[in-house]
């Protein structure tokens, strides 16, 4: 009978032990659970809040374009919104004329518009150091010639989404054109942009680098003496643009710049919690209506 007894007794505490370890295993798959859960929750609380920040971009601009038929960097539009405290999180933001850069779907312009568009290029290039011999694969990829683009062969350097004699639709893709060294892309990418060819370059929101690239007679005090003069009243013709430069410059021949603008990029960030949400999109701006969504990245 004690031995018995004794043996009930070491077989309840085995039970008892092995309840115990699946008590503290179910604990633990529901802590993770409920972790996955939250980290769930969060990022599509991100998610949705930076996709909020692009119809508040649709938003801004569409009252922007009752405002005036100007677009310059004194607008509203042009101020980003810091990152700013929400529940649980933070978003951030910010507009950008997108035609404030050189249009790369401009090199394979025909004409003297072509010409001075492949000027600007060239310049930019320049300034970057890349290859003189990528302004002319780059327009035979958009519009001519696609084995012209990749000399060396027939393909790409790098498997590319856009057939060949077809325009960029994102600035990237420079990247694969060959005599484009990818490792100089990111320096150059805050002045390029990929839009409609003939899309001009808006005098009033472009850098400091691409008036340099756009108007080369400027430079040094001359850029300094141009861009205050921007800031202190934005250009709305040419013929004001050309009245208004400093002394002794002149506008290149066949130069086009407009002072309105259509296309905008917006980013918003967002953070709930540890979970972060980026949308960059493209906008174009036609009218007093909502601007419609050209594309749109989540990440």
């Amino acid at each position: 009978m004690r031995s018995a007894r004794g043996a009930a007794i070491i077989v309840a505490m085995l039970v008892a032990a092995l309840a115990a370890t699946v008590a503290v295993a179910l604990a633990g798959d529901q802590q993770r659970w409920l972790a996955d859960v939250a980290n769930r929750r969060d990022q599509v609380q991100a998610q949705s809040l930076a996709l909020a920040g692009v119809q508040w971009a649709r938003r801004i601009l569409q009252d922007d374009a009752r405002a005036g038929p100007t677009d310059h960097l004194g607008e509203i539009w042009a101020y980003p919104l810091p990152a700013t405290p929400i529940a649980n999180g933070t978003i951030a933001g910010r507009i950008e004329d997108a035609q404030g850069r050189v249009n790369l779907n401009n090199a394979a312009l025909p004409g003297a518009a072509g010409d001075g568009e492949r000027a600007r290029l060239a310049r930019l290039f320049a300034a970057h150091m890349i290859d003189p011999n990528a302004l002319p694969a780059l327009a035979a990829w958009i519009g001519g010639d696609g084995s012209a683009a990749n000399s060396d062969g027939p393909t790409p350097r790098v498997p590319h989404a856009v057939p060949t004699n077809a325009p960029l639709v994102r600035a990237a893709e420079l990247a694969a054109v060959r005599h484009v060294d990818p490792a100089r892309w990111p320096a150059l990418a805050p002045f390029v942009v990929a839009l409609p060819a003939g899309t001009a370059l808006n005098v009033n929101t472009a850098g400091a680098e691409v008036i340099a690239a756009a108007i080369p007679e400027l430079g040094g005090e001359k850029l300094a003496a141009f861009l205050a003069e921007r800031a202190r009243r934005p250009f709305t013709t040419l013929a004001d643009l050309r009245e208004r430069l400093p002394a002794g410059a002149t506008l290149p021949a066949g130069a086009t710049f407009v002072f309105a603008s259509h296309y905008f990029l917006v980013t918003v960030e967002s953070r709930q919690g540890v979970a972060l949400a980026q949308v960059r999109a493209l906008l174009k701006r036609d009218g007093g209506g909502l601007p419609a969504v050209v594309w749109q990245t989540l990440e």
